[in-house]
């Protein structure tokens, strides 16, 4: 597997579980924080998730408790330990006598001192053994998702986000609003596809797809509406040939105002099975006397 990126972010994520004997989920940041002597606090601000405040080494971190989602609150008060943890944050959120800094948690910013502290929280929240463990043998798909942000007690973006980032099946996660992408994270089996071109953030939705068809009506996500699906994987992904993926689309409800779609694309036929199946296919289309001269087995 490929080195990730961020993962000296997610290795020291690991080793403040590491220290602290945390081996369980789901994981507490605000416990974490508070063994840290950092007191989290609610704070209520349109636009803003919220943010890490510092005084010579006196610390505390605000949450918007105005969003429904205690897993997106989580999330962010482990972002902002992210920026206390991780090696060069404080210096540079800190820089020209700042005492005060507003995050943007969430994967939806391109600071990458911003991303590598979504890093940190994902892996914070979602140690990559206990979340391979917990996956088990759910099928891949939503239903997975759910059931992994349940136990991890996290959003089903975030999870979605490192489901994808940590799955052995050929998946990808697409966050979209007005039939914009947003984010798009694939797993590595399906990286690993030929020449496949993935569409990139603020590309279109392909047209003719269950999500692009979705997106249309607002009340969708507005009342977290669900729809599966499937479209070939070529309408997806450039050069994917006639091969299946599977749409699963759902609606974040209002507080977000976007649409989460998790595609799952057929497994490849195992290269002995696919021969003995050609063998078997041109015996089937000889003609009798062609077949009655085919050497047979002892």
């Amino acid at each position: 597997m490929a080195r990730r990126d961020f993962w000296q972010a997610e290795a020291q994520a690991a080793a403040v579980l590491e220290k602290r004997k945390i081996a369980t989920l789901p994981v507490d940041p605000f416990g974490i924080a508070n063994g840290e002597g950092i007191v989290c606090e609610k704070l209520k601000g349109a636009g803003l998730s919220g943010c890490l405040c510092g005084a010579g080494n006196t610390f505390s971190i605000f949450y918007n408790d105005s969003i429904a989602s205690g897993g997106f609150r989580r999330f962010t008060v482990a972002h902002e330990l992210g920026h206390y943890f991780l090696e060069g944050h404080y210096k540079h959120i800190f820089a020209e006598g700042n005492s005060r800094h507003v995050s943007d948690s969430g994967y939806s910013s391109d600071d990458p001192f911003e991303r590598e502290a979504d890093a940190f929280a994902a892996a914070l929240l979602m140690p990559e053994g206990l979340f391979k463990a917990a996956c088990g043998r759910i099928a891949p798909g939503f239903k997975a998702i759910e059931s992994l942000a349940e136990k991890c007690a996290t959003s089903l973006t975030a999870t979605a986000i490192r489901y994808a980032v940590l799955s052995d099946d050929p998946i990808a996660v697409v966050c979209s609003k007005d039939n914009r992408v947003q984010f798009a994270f694939v797993s590595d089996p399906l990286k690993q596809r030929g020449n496949l071109t993935w569409i990139e953030k603020n590309s279109g939705i392909p047209d003719g797809t269950a999500t692009h068809r979705f997106n249309q009506d607002a009340k969708n996500i507005a009342q977290s509406k669900r729809i599966t699906s499937s479209s070939l994987m070529d309408v997806w992904f450039d050069c994917g040939g006639t091969a299946y993926v599977g749409e699963e689309v759902v609606g974040l409800g209002p507080s977000y105002g976007l649409t989460l779609t998790v595609l799952v694309a057929e497994p490849l036929p195992d290269p002995e099975n696919e021969e003995e199946q050609s063998e078997e296919n041109d015996l089937e289309n000889m003609l009798p006397s062609d077949r009655w001269r085919q050497p047979r087995e002892d």
